[in-house]
This record gives structure tokens, sequence and C-alpha cells, in this order.
């Protein structure tokens, strides 16, 4: 694999995997469309870290808090559930039980809809569906005179929905970011809330998909400095998507993706038809 071929692959995941389009959509189409072969495994282990490092980079504040208040709930059990900040550590590990339990019942059905291209199209099409609701939630919002909610006010069921919703993502072609971030304004959560809420979950997700590349180990004779250079790439592109993600969101656009969704899902289908 070259040199040029990694960085583009790297610009790739770190953009798709923050903003709602589907990091997995994209790069199940370039495989296909143009042949090239993106699981290559320490490759993907470079880049999963890569991804990890904005999500640390830009709520460090808030894991500094959730970190102190795990160790001094640690010391003291009782602050387990009185401290907001050690809560939202039970909570993003609860919401993670039922995007797991997706995975296991319906991860092969999942992967094996993958291998086809109008599968993929389609849940490209409904990534659309779910942002345009987004942006439907947004307006009630706006126009209810009842206040949103926190991360301070997130309950266990909360986490639970938002949790179970991720499981859609392991489908290629459903954003993450897109689904998660939309099951929080349905909770009533405010933009802010939902967004962190969203990547405060991306972390032990990564980390399930980077364990998962490490199962396969490093086939031997691949260039490692060329995929360090990857996972900068990845990073970099990836702090510089998620805080635009960050500020759409704030302005109340990032809706506007679905269309994007739209016209990649009527690609996709087109190239089935006339390949």
């Amino acid at each position: 694999m070259t040199l040029a071929l990694v960085i583009a692959l790297a610009l790739l995941q770190g953009v798709t995997e923050f903003l709602p389009v589907s990091s997995s959509g994209h790069l199940r189409l370039l495989e296909a469309w143009f042949g090239i072969e993106t699981e290559q495994t320490l490759l993907d282990i470079v880049l999963h870290v890569g991804t990890l490092v904005p999500v640390v980079i830009v709520y460090r504040a808030e894991l500094g808090r959730m970190a102190r208040a795990s160790a001094a709930a640690l010391r003291e059990p009782r602050r387990l559930l009185a401290d907001a900040d050690a809560r939202l550590v039970l909570l993003v590990g609860a919401a993670t039980v039922p995007t797991g339990v997706v995975a296991v019942l319906f991860g092969d059905v999942m992967e094996r809809l993958a291998l086809d291209i109008r599968a993929v199209a389609a849940c490209l099409a409904l990534t659309g569906c779910i942002l345009l609701g987004m942006g439907v939630l947004e307006r009630r919002a706006a126009a209810s005179d009842r206040p949103l909610r926190t991360l301070a006010d997130l309950t266990l069921r909360d986490a639970l929905i938002i949790g179970t919703l991720q499981g859609i993502a392991i489908l290629r072609g459903v954003s993450r970011s897109g689904t998660t971030i939309t099951a929080g304004l349905l909770v009533g959560l405010d933009r802010r809330s939902a967004a962190a809420f969203s990547f405060l979950m991306a972390i032990p997700a990564i980390l399930g998909a980077l364990v998962l590349a490490l199962r396969h180990g490093a086939p031997p004779g691949q260039g490692l400095s060329i995929f360090l250079v990857g996972g900068l790439v990845a990073a970099a592109s990836g702090t510089l998507a998620l805080r635009w993600l960050l500020r759409l969101l704030q302005k109340g656009q990032l809706h506007h993706f679905a269309w994007y969704c739209f016209a990649l899902s009527a690609s996709a289908f087109a190239w089935t038809f006339f390949r």
C-alpha cells in the first residue's frame, strides 16, 4: 500500500468518522468502486487510534472531570450516583451495553448485508432520513417553551435508548454520530449535550473496534512508518472535522448533510445498475 493511498484513506476515515455521513459506508463504496482493499489490519489499528485522539482533545475537560470523579468514587462509593461526572461514566458504560448486544446478535447479518452495495445505499438513505429527523427535532425544540435537558439530567433510560440506536450504526452506511446525536435530541437533550454524549460514547465504540483489529494481529511485511503517518493524518483531519461538526450543530445546520447522503445513496444505486 502506497503512502498516497494511506493518506487518502486516513483523510477519509478522519473526516467521515465524525461528520454524519458514515465512514464505514464510504469505505465500502471505495472498495466496490475502485477495487481498493481498505481492511489492512495494521492500518485499521492506527486509524482507530487516530480517530480516538480528536475525541480526547475536544472533550479533554469533560474526560478529566469524569476521571477525577471516578477516582473519588472508588475511595467513597456513595459518591458514584451523587456526583454528576461519576454518573456520566456509568451512563456511557450503560449505553454501550445495548450496542454490544445488537452487535453480538446481529453483527454477522449486518456484515453480510455490507457485501451488497444496494444495502449500503439503502443505509445511506436511512442516514439521510435520520438527519432530516434531526432537523425536525431541532425546529420543535426551538418552538417549544419547555427547557432542554443537559448531561446532568440524563437518565439510565435515556442512555439505553441512545445506546440501542447506536447499535443500528453497525450497519455500513448508517452514521453513528448522526444517529446518536439525533437520539440525544429525541430524549430532550440540548444540542451541546447530545453531541457530548454521542462522542463520549464513541470512546468505547472505537476501543471495541480497535480490540477487534488487534485480535487479528499485524501481518508481516507492512511498513509501519507510512501507517503511523496515516494515524497522524486521521487524528488531525478528525479533530478539524469534529470541531466543524460542533459549530454546524450549534447553528442548527448539521441536518443539511442529509442531502449529501441521499446523493451518495443514489450514486451507489445507479452504480449497481450500470456497472
